[in-house]
């Protein structure tokens, strides 16, 4: 009998070696909402300095 390892495809590509951060998702995960507070932050001011009254 032969022994068969069950692997997802392209699951080569989404491993890290070991011992190493993937910064890609690191950077994701504290990126993302850092330029959605600062385009809310962004889109407040604006409203606030230019909206009507």
């Amino acid at each position: 009998m032969t022994e068969t390892q069950r692997t997802v495809p392209n699951s080569r590509a989404a491993k890290a070696p070991r011992g190493r951060t993937r910064w890609g998702m690191v950077s994701a995960i504290l990126g993302l909402p850092v330029l959605a507070v600062t385009g809310f932050l962004a889109l407040m001011a604006l409203w606030v300095l230019f909206g009507e009254g």
